[in-house]
């Protein structure tokens, strides 16, 4: 395909003529768009690991060996 050539891009329930550079164009944006997504949920994980991990800390200083807090 040159790049000139027509291609059909698909946006939800619609398709759209559009040329290969400009399908390839938006495919990236959405990529980047979605990594983005991905990155923030990543650092929010860590971020929720890293306080439960201090709360578990504290309730097993607090009840020792009465409690379980680990993943069965």
């Amino acid at each position: 395909m040159g790049d000139g050539d027509k291609v059909m891009l698909r946006l939800g329930e619609a398709m759209f003529e559009a040329t290969e550079d400009e399908a390839t164009e938006f495919c990236e944006g959405e990529v980047e768009r979605h990594q983005e997504t991905v990155d923030k949920l990543l650092e929010e994980e860590a971020d929720i690991l890293e306080e439960q991990a201090v709360l578990k800390k504290h309730l097993y200083g607090r009840f020792g060996k009465s409690i379980n807090l680990e993943d069965s």
